[in-house]
């Protein structure tokens, strides 16, 4: 058997107990041979942690089959290992010692269970220690210092992620196994997950169609599953404060383990004011407007959440069983859904209430995760259920259509259920890995409020894939698969009464029964000569189906401004994805460049129509069309140690996109951004670690932009931290202390929702966090 990164394995004593076997593992340094004490072996269809002792060994029972491991240890590049257990099994793995710590992590795709080495598409997975979830004040914040990857942001607590300029329908967000749901075709709509639950994630950047379903066309974020705790009882206690809106925040995790069976809960909570920001004034439409105090009115909000998960740990299955629900209120700028007006904006009053306009998000989940053993491999499926209630409150306005109480300040209700199945079996034959795999999910959603966007609808998409992969020759790995795909949208006819005439109807959206069959395909190959150079190359095909705001909305959506219609006979998205990937490392060096091209034969957009909107401040009508379009880009990554305890990184990322119709880029295009960042260790050894880290920031100015849509100018962002480890007794704790925008820089970023009325970010903020582990 051939291990990966000099992994030496040898077959010891037989013994027969019960229907479980010993594996018995032992680290050691590639240079030196001498044992790694306390490293990580990881059991990937379990979820298993198994920390090596002293001597750098590890033991653990397990029935016999076939196993994917996972190695780790500080210092070492990070190594994995198949096996098929029969019978007691020892053997050795060699790991390679690193100055580079972000390689430390394995990266790993799930499905496939195939290290980033032989992956032909380049998969970053990251670990966020429970310090860092406190610079963002959202998941996708939190991901944004990752090459590529930005995020589109209503305020400070409305954010969604974007991967090389895609966003909202052409992302995959996935939790724990399951598709998050909650509208997210809005541009408004953020992500309904506690950033505090988010340990350990992995990023696709580039097509995902193949695995994930249509919706990845663009890319996929995973949050993956919690290790399983270990025996007895363990938690932590994650606590921050920032000074540029007061937000107070309060997370505490608990686990018990005993034996197979385990629970785990998390409750979190979150408190702020009105934001702050580096302007007294600013000017829309020509109109000077006033910025009280330097806060922006009614931005305040809070969300509560909370997770509860069972597992249990069998010889022939695992399962896990979770229920969860988030709770956000946040309060919208006034001119956010309409436009500004002084006498709404120059009385702020109480900084820490939620007024009118403002959004309510409950998102509850029901998820079930079971990995069925059959014979010696694994059939892996999740399902789950999740209902998002949104409700967009404002003063009441008819635009035109129907009476309306003047009490009732619900504009728009959307209540969407979705029902999900994912499911995947693999297996291995004369050395080509296999995996035959399904994707079902079903939605319904329901409308309320006196204002109008689209109809109640329903929606399924499902589809079968199968992946295979496998190895040319020592040095050279090749993948492929492809994916058949069917779906519906099905909507109702709505009609609305004209308030001058209750008996006379208008059409607002006519019956809709679409139905969409469509396939992905994918091949790549990825080339390591040595143990310094990787390269990669994937071609896909890929497809979307249109979503139902697509195809059947007509209102006015004041989170974009503007009057959207969807054309019923869009045909789906489809285009062709070149993904490559290079990659040196050596010891104390790591540099990685990730080019792409994206060439669209069917691409859908809104379109400005040039006709003005009927409804009151609307507009013209921007109607969704399709076109052909181009996109292209790529990032850059390098990190180098001059010394063992001085890292110093950059981060370049530009996307390039066209539409070939029009010879205009395409709307919400992140600028060439470059993240440079310098970190070093004061104290670094088994107890104590002090470090401090100073970032520059700087982005070009974005030119390149759709029609009506503004340009906006460069920036520079200065931030630092400094954070502290040590343990007191049996506990660890980690002090924060952090500065984001030192320079109080006011800027306007192209990928936020108030860049429209030209309102600058948020501005100084100096957070302070403490977490303690036991």
């Amino acid at each position: 058997m051939r291990l990966p990164l000099f992994a030496l394995c040898f077959f010891s004593s037989i013994s027969f107990v019960f229907a479980q076997h010993n594996l018995e593992v032992a680290l050691r340094d590639n240079e030196t041979r001498e044992a790694i004490p306390y490293a990580m072996m990881e059991i990937h269809e379990s979820g298993q942690r198994i920390n090596t002792d002293v001597f750098g060994t590890s033991l653990v029972k397990l029935t016999k089959g076939s196993y994917h491991l996972h190695f780790s240890a500080t210092g070492f590049e990070a190594s994995d290992l198949d096996i098929t257990l029969k019978r007691d099994t020892s053997f050795t793995v060699f790991l390679k010692p690193t100055f580079v710590e972000l390689r430390e992590v394995l990266i790993e795709e799930g499905i496939s269970k195939t290290t980033n080495r032989k992956l032909t598409q380049d998969i970053e997975r990251i670990n966020i220690s429970e310090n860092s979830k406190t610079d963002g004040a959202t998941l996708a914040e939190a991901l944004s210092n990752v090459a590529g990857v930005a995020s589109y942001n209503t305020g400070v607590g409305i954010a969604k992620p974007i991967i090389r300029g895609f966003t909202a329908t052409r992302i995959s967000v996935y939790d724990q196994g399951i598709k998050q749901e909650g509208q997210q075709w809005g541009m408004d709509h953020g992500l309904e997950i506690d950033p505090f639950s988010a340990n350990r994630m992995e990023i696709l950047k580039g097509a995902g169609a193949l695995q994930y379903g249509s919706d990845a066309l663009g890319g996929v974020v995973k949050l993956l599953p919690d290790p399983v705790p270990d025996n007895g009882f363990s938690g932590g206690y994650t606590g921050m404060y920032k000074s540029n809106n007061g937000t107070i925040g309060n997370s505490v995790h608990l686990n018990i383990k005993k034996d197979k069976h385990f629970v785990s809960g998390r409750i979190s909570y979150q408190d702020y004011d009105d934001y702050r920001i580096p302007a007294d004034e600013f000017t829309y439409n020509g109109f000077v407007l006033p910025v009280v105090d330097n806060r922006l009115k009614n931005t305040a909000g809070n969300l509560l959440s909370g997770r509860l998960t069972y597992g249990y740990l069998g010889e022939k299955y695992n399962l896990r069983l979770m229920a969860s629900q988030y709770k956000q209120n946040v309060g919208l700028y006034p001119g956010a859904t309409g436009i500004p007006r002084a006498y709404d904006v120059a009385n702020i009053g109480d900084v820490s209430d939620i007024d009118l306009p403002n959004q309510e998000v409950i998102h509850s989940k029901l998820y079930a995760k079971l990995n069925v053993k059959i014979k010696d491999n694994w059939l892996i499926t999740d399902v789950g259920f999740q209902q998002n209630d949104r409700v967009e409150n404002s003063n009441p306005h008819s635009h035109g259509f129907i009476e309306i109480d003047e009490d009732d300040t619900e504009a728009l209700g959307l209540d969407l259920k979705t029902l999900s199945l994912n499911s995947s079996y693999s297996w291995s034959k004369k050395k080509i890995k296999y995996v035959l795999g399904t994707n079902q999910q079903y939605q319904k959603n329901v409308r309320s409020g006196w204002e109008y966007l689209l109809p109640d609808f329903e929606t399924y998409n499902g589809g079968i894939f199968t992946l295979l992969n496998g190895d040319f020759s020592e040095k050279l790995s090749w993948s492929g698969g492809v994916r058949l795909d069917y779906g519906y949208v099905n909507s109702k006819q709505y009609l609305q009464p004209w308030y001058n005439d209750l008996d006379s109807l208008v059409e607002r959206s006519p019956d809709l029964d679409r139905h969409f069959f469509n396939y992905a395909a994918s091949a790549g190959v990825s080339y390591f000569p040595n143990d310094t150079w990787n390269f990669k190359v994937n071609l896909a095909k890929s497809f979307r189906v249109p979503v139902p705001a697509e195809l059947a909305s007509n209102g006015v959506h004041h989170g974009t401004f503007r009057h959207e219609i969807g054309s019923s006979d869009l045909d789906a998205e489809e285009g062709y994805q070149l993904d490559l990937t290079a990659i040196f490392q050596k010891k104390a060096f790591y540099i990685k460049l990730t080019p792409f091209l994206n060439c669209f034969t069917n691409y859908l957009y809104l379109r400005p129509s040039g006709m003005f909107s009927p409804l009151p401040d609307a507009g013209q009508m921007y109607i969704y069309s399709q076109t052909q379009a181009l996109h292209t880009g790529g990032e850059l990554f390098a990190e180098v140690h001059p010394i063992e305890h001085l890292h110093i990184s950059t981060a370049l990322e530009y996307v390039f996109n066209l539409n070939l119709e029009t010879n205009l880029p395409l709307p919400f295009t992140p600028p060439l951004s470059n993240l440079f960042s310098v970190e070093y260790d004061l104290i670094k050894n088994s107890k104590v670690k002090w470090t401090i880290v100073g970032e520059y920031r700087a982005t070009s100015a974005q030119n390149r932009v759709d029609r009506n849509e503004k340009i906006t100018p460069g920036y520079n962002l200065f931030n630092a931290k400094t954070t502290l480890q040590f343990p007191v007794w049996k506990t660890d704790w980690v002090l924060g202390l952090s500065c984001r925008n030192i320079g109080n820089t006011a800027y306007l970023s192209h990928l936020s929702r108030y860049r429209i009325l030209n309102l600058p970010e948020q501005g100084r903020n100096i957070i302070l966090s403490l977490n303690v582990g036991f």
